[in-house]
């Protein structure tokens, strides 16, 4: 169903606030955990119940164990680190050159309600706005650096940001003091600008004489599901387990114009399409807690990038247009321990490793997409002020990965040139925990 005008015109504008800059993920373009208290743990939690952010993220099953009424309000910074290094062969040697990233500092704000079960009661509901993934690059253009030459020799000063943002209604079941079952209908709002966007059909005068538009920020709506299970066969042990589906979205569209000056109609209007989807993913994890002050949980987590829309590789040989990003499935653990050092006070740390999402042959076509995140150490603290008010803190360092690949030309790689792309992170969040 397609909401109506007015519907998509507060939606926009609440979404465009909320998503202020552009959100760099950690797990691919996905962030590792959502909130303070998941973040901090490293992502891991979906067979714990520790947060309404996180349940709603990881597994609808968990607000299940959640009581009363429960609001929580996260903020979290990150500043990345991107660079961009090319090499091309030239007849007086190799012309090598390396660029920095010059983004501002990203803000991803997000807000969860739960109505847990009490007084004997077995339903739970819950709802949110997550900011969960994204991808931005501000790349100014250097002819010192062959990838970031002036079009047509490269592409020009890269600018890109896409954000995603999941908004779900969930729903959980205790059906019995052991086994609890969840689900939740993921909405999903998605905002894309790239300069320019090697998405679109290129205006080509000429075989190695190609312009690629710039596109303005244009947003699509999706929807999407989530199923989960959560169960206690002891007082120490938790196993839980979610599938979240693809999320599809509209189709962006755009007006632009044709971006050749070499070509006769070079300036008139034209309009530029693209798709892209959010991956399903799948997450189990087991959850232990042998007494009142330790908690640890290791989750295993897969996310399918490689036949989502969007994300799978190609070009078109009849436009010369990229299909998608060429990404591929990952696969990621996630290690997180928290210890309550008072009834006040408690401590947490976490690890979390994933698989490179961007395989070597496609680092050339992701310039303005780097999601190149592996090994993550987590850190945080919570403070109880007050019975109904909590205050948690986290900090997670993404450590510096690269990917290098070739240079690709309608012949096939051309010999001796590369891309390589490498990236650092660090994060600080804040996250209110009020208890209603």
């Amino acid at each position: 169903m397609v909401p109506s005008a007015a519907a998509r015109a507060s939606i926009a504008l609440v979404c465009s606030l909320v998503l202020a800059a552009p959100a760099w993920g950690a797990n691919g373009h996905f962030v590792h955990g959502v909130g303070a208290v998941s973040s901090s743990m490293g992502g891991a939690g979906v067979a714990v119940d520790d947060s309404p952010l996180a349940a709603l993220y990881l597994n609808p099953a968990l607000l299940a164990e959640l009581e009363g009424h429960e609001v929580e309000l996260n903020i979290e910074l990150v500043e990345a680190d991107p660079s961009v290094e090319s090499t091309v062969p030239t007849p007086g040697g190799p012309f090598t050159g390396r660029s920095e990233d010059e983004s501002d500092l990203s803000v991803l704000p997000s807000f969860g309600w739960v109505r847990g079960t009490r007084d004997g009661g077995r339903l739970a509901f819950g709802m949110g706005a997550l900011a969960l993934a994204g991808f931005g690059t501000d790349y100014p253009q250097d002819p010192g650096n062959p990838v970031l030459a002036p079009q047509p020799q490269g592409f020009g000063g890269v600018f890109s940001s896409y954000k995603l943002m999941r908004l779900p209604f969930a729903a959980a079941w205790q059906v019995t003091p052991q086994l609890a079952l969840g689900a939740s209908i993921n909405g999903g709002y998605a905002t894309l600008t790239a300069t320019p966007f090697g998405g679109a059909v290129p205006d080509c005068s000429g075989p190695t004489t190609c312009f690629f538009p710039s596109l303005q920020e244009d947003s699509v709506f999706g929807v999407g599901a989530q199923v989960g299970v959560l169960w206690r066969p002891s007082a120490a042990w938790s196993f839980g387990a979610s599938y979240a589906s693809e999320t599809r979205f509209e189709e962006f569209a755009w007006n632009t114009t044709v971006a050749n000056p070499n070509l006769p109609s070079f300036g008139t209007a034209r309009e530029a399409r693209f798709r892209l989807d959010a991956p399903a993913s799948a997450v189990i994890g087991l959850g232990w807690r042998p007494n009142e002050r330790l908690t640890v949980a290791l989750d295993g987590r897969w996310i399918g990038f490689e036949s989502t829309e969007g994300f799978a590789g190609g070009v078109d040989p009849a436009t010369g247009a990229a299909r998608g990003l060429g990404w591929e499935d990952i696969v990621v653990i996630a290690l997180g321990a928290e210890y309550q050092v008072t009834p006040r006070l408690a401590v947490r740390a976490g690890w979390n490793q994933a698989e490179q999402a961007i395989p070597p042959q496609s680092a050339f076509g992701n310039v303005a997409s780097p999601a190149l995140f592996e090994d993550h150490l987590t850190l945080g603290l919570g403070f109880r002020a007050y019975q109904a008010l909590e205050l948690n803190l986290g900090y997670w360092h993404a450590f510096a990965s690269e990917v290098t690949g070739p240079i690709p030309s309608p012949a096939g790689p051309v010999p001796g040139a590369s891309v390589t792309h490498e990236m650092s992170a660090d994060a600080v969040l804040a996250t209110f925990s009020f208890s209603l």
